[in-house]
């Protein structure tokens, strides 16, 4: 059984000085539909990333969005929550779009990385036979970092910005589909 004091732990909040904060203010759509600026998927991201110590779980478990009293109605709180989930779920796929490019470019990387060590190995081998010479030693660092850069690059794409981009979209797709309140400010 969960207690209210720790519910009210697991809650990440977001508070914002006027619901114009809150919504992209190019987008002319009704409230329900507008986009969220980025300031405000910024700051709900990271509200709910800010799990208080103690908590197991990776991420808050609900999002408090807070606004000035005054503009709060029943209306405008229900259209800030349909519009939350909205924009972070679109946010999800997009960026589940992004890791599609991401993969298809770190794997053109990983040929362009082949077609470049391995003549360079080739070079780092016959280097090496001339122990002693400056020039070719010289050379033969000269493609060894030339390799560790060449081979970096496509392990960063598909390896960490991937992980990262996953990682997101999960935050992006939890924030989704959470429990959402829209509250006075305090």
């Amino acid at each position: 059984m969960t207690h209210t004091s720790d519910v009210k732990d697991a809650s990440g909040t977001a508070s914002f000085k006027s619901v114009a904060q809150i919504f992209d203010g190019d987008d002319p759509s009704p409230e329900e539909r507008r986009d969220l600026s980025d300031r405000a998927e910024d700051r709900i991201f990271h509200a709910v990333l800010a799990v208080p110590k103690g908590f197991r779980a990776g991420l808050c478990t609900d999002l408090v969005i807070r606004v000035p009293a005054s503009e709060l109605t029943q209306e405008r709180s229900t259209a800030i929550i349909s519009a939350t989930r909205s924009h972070f779920r679109q946010r999800a796929d997009e960026v589940q779009r992004d890791m599609k490019l991401i993969q298809r470019v770190g794997l053109r990387e990983i040929r362009l990385t082949a077609a470049v060590c391995i003549p360079s190995f080739a070079g780092i081998a016959v280097c090496s036979q001339f122990k002693g010479d400056a020039l070719a030693e010289v050379v033969e660092n000269i493609l060894v970092i030339f390799c560790w850069v060449t081979i970096w690059q496509p392990f960063q794409s598909l390896v960490f910005d991937r992980w990262t981009q996953s990682e997101t979209a999960k935050v992006y797709r939890k924030i989704a589909g959470m429990p959402i309140q829209v509250l006075p400010a305090e």
